[in-house]
């Protein structure tokens, strides 16, 4: 078994060529009650991993068609092609008869990239994590328990936390796994999503993930990450949400973009 609680929750048995049997569980629910998309998101690369000849989560594209219920499920893994650079494979999650969530994802090996580089924008400067406030405890862990999974630390309070909304749709803050798991790719694509929706700050907590697509820039690891989400555009009930994650010493070590429907 698997140390840690992640590993423990997307854990699956290969029951037959690329068929991954999985248990879907409720520990890691949002405020709607239902499984958070970056959990989904690992159970279905926790399968994927297990298939591919190469090591390393370069890219995973997720579309969300319906919750998953807590439960049996399997994962049917496909590959598309499998390159000797990339290898790239599709991925379902279904329950009984009904699909839930389909993602194409591409792998390679990170000891084997190029070497091709330009500076990028440096990661946001905000004081140490242990300088900075832990206020998750304000959010009730039993309305959405994900929250309960990771450490946040902020270097000021979010207005939403203490009911004074801000319009401020973004944040910046520290994040890490609550249990001490090391920050690899696959903690990284989880934790591209492990946070209340910075719509908050516009008095909307719900928010429903349509469609999420991760990259990874780099092989991760590290303990704390240091994470900036923002949203732009609200329109007709959807709003985006676009994510970058650092290391301790300042790498970009993952970006994201999802759409997410408002409730």
């Amino acid at each position: 078994m698997p140390d840690f609680e992640l590993d423990r929750a997307i854990a699956s048995e290969r029951v037959s060529d690329g068929v991954h049997a999985v248990t879907v569980t409720d520990d890691w629910n949002t405020p709607n009650g239902t499984a958070n998309g970056g959990y989904v998101l690992a159970l279905m690369l926790g399968a994927v991993l297990e298939e591919s000849p190469l090591p390393d989560l370069l890219s995973i594209s997720i579309t969300y068609f319906r919750p998953p219920t807590p439960g049996e499920g399997v994962v049917r893994v496909e590959p598309l092609r499998l390159g000797r650079r990339v290898a790239t494979f599709t991925a379902v999650l279904a329950q009984g008869d009904t699909d839930v969530a389909h993602a194409v994802v591409s792998l390679h090996d990170a000891d084997a990239t190029g070497d091709i580089q330009n500076p990028s924008p440096p990661a946001p400067s905000i004081a140490a994590p242990e300088d900075c406030h832990d206020l998750m405890g304000i959010v009730p862990v039993e309305d959405a328990p994900i929250i309960g999974r990771f450490d946040y630390r902020h270097e000021t309070v979010p207005g939403w936390m203490v009911g004074e909304p801000s319009g401020d749709m973004s944040a910046t803050y520290w994040v890490r796994p609550k249990d001490g798991r090391p920050v690899d790719a696959l903690a990284a694509a989880v934790l591209v999503d492990a946070y209340p929706p910075v719509t908050t700050e516009i008095n909307q907590i719900r928010s429903a993930t349509v469609q999420l697509t991760v990259h990874v820039r780099r092989r991760p690891s590290t303990g704390w990450v240091l994470a900036q989400v923002r949203t732009q555009h609200v329109i007709d009930g959807y709003h985006e949400e676009d994510v970058e994650l650092w290391d301790e010493d300042g790498n970009l070590i993952a970006q994201s973009r999802q759409l997410a429907l408002l409730s």
